[in-house]
């Protein structure tokens, strides 16, 4: 990589479940893991198949936008079980802890680089989310580090669609080539920013996903933590 690759950029847009919650690990990938930890020997069809039904039902209920992240894995993790016919409280307890748990972990650490890094950069964030990640973002300490926060389900479109991208430009007040996204999804955050002429950074987690017409990214890291360094 060119070490002036990130010189003259001016503002950095983060994704946020997989990005800011962990080092690049979505969250499907996390309950697969989650369901075999706990005992729960359910096939990996039919979690993704619960997962999504789960998905889908919090993305269409408003009452999830004040939800915090363990009301909202409370919720979360309940739909999935009943998708699943599962009925073990205990079990759906330990699973909403163990995401928790290591969720507010990244969460802490994040928040504490983005203070950081706020003096010298304007900080943004453009999610795929269910209408509440601003107040996720307030309970981790994240929201004084961020000028803008955009989430899909209140815009009214999603990633992949550069119109996410497109307007949190236009709220930073600032040109792509003057932005950077870092993202851990190819597909949702690395291409559309590429093709507005954003600067690129990838983190890859231990499960990538990689389309075929993945392209080029300006960098890719495996830890949050080794963005400072890399933008300086």
């Amino acid at each position: 990589m060119n070490p002036e690759t990130f010189h003259g950029c001016k503002a950095i847009l983060f994704d946020f479940g997989g990005t800011l919650d962990s080092d690049g690990e979505h969250w499907l990938d996390r309950f697969y893991a989650l369901y075999e930890d706990l005992g729960l020997r359910i096939p990996l069809p039919e979690i993704k198949r619960a997962f999504y039904h789960a998905d889908a039902l919090c993305s269409s209920d408003s009452r999830v936008v004040s939800l915090g992240l363990r009301r909202l894995m409370i919720r979360h993790v309940r739909m999935q079980f009943e998708a699943l016919g599962l009925t073990d409280d205990e079990k759906e307890s330990e699973m909403v802890e163990a995401f928790c748990t290591k969720s507010e972990r990244f969460l802490h650490r994040n928040a504490y680089l983005l203070r950081r890094m706020k003096g010298r950069y304007r900080l943004g964030l453009v999610s795929n989310f269910y209408g509440n990640v601003a107040a996720l973002c307030e309970e981790a300490g994240l929201a004084p580090a961020l000028d803008v926060i955009l989430d899909s389900a209140l815009v009214g479109v999603s990633k992949p669609d550069p119109a996410i991208f497109r307007a949190a430009l236009e709220r930073l007040q600032l040109p792509p080539e003057e932005v950077v996204c870092v993202g851990d999804s190819f597909e949702r955050d690395m291409i559309p920013a590429r093709e507005l002429g954003m600067k690129t950074i990838w983190l890859k987690g231990p499960h990538p996903r990689i389309p075929e017409n993945a392209g080029p990214v300006n960098a890719t890291i495996s830890s949050l933590s080794e963005l400072e360094v890399l933008v300086s």
